[in-house]
């Protein structure tokens, strides 16, 4: 029985990709896609996924200060000017 539990913990170690392995994100990171209209987060092998979708009208802007995306009015400025 101990022996199941080291091998499930050494296995989920294998599965975790190293930093320096990241294909072109780091996991658990946020920005918008390429059309404004919605996000991506960053999935545990570095590839970027959907994450959701503007309501209509609204345009998605990056905060880098938090590392979040936020969907808004096209005319709203967030606090650092993009």
């Amino acid at each position: 029985m101990k022996f199941l539990a080291v091998l499930t913990l050494v296995a989920a170690a294998i599965a975790v990709p190293e930093p320096e392995t990241w294909k072109g994100c780091k996991p658990a990171t946020y920005r918008c896609n390429w059309k404004a209209d919605g996000w991506e987060v960053c999935d545990v092998s570095g590839n970027w996924v959907w994450g959701g979708a503007c309501a209509p009208y609204d345009v998605c802007k990056f905060y880098a200060p938090s590392g979040s995306p936020y969907c808004v009015p096209p005319s709203f400025d967030l606090p650092n000017g993009r």
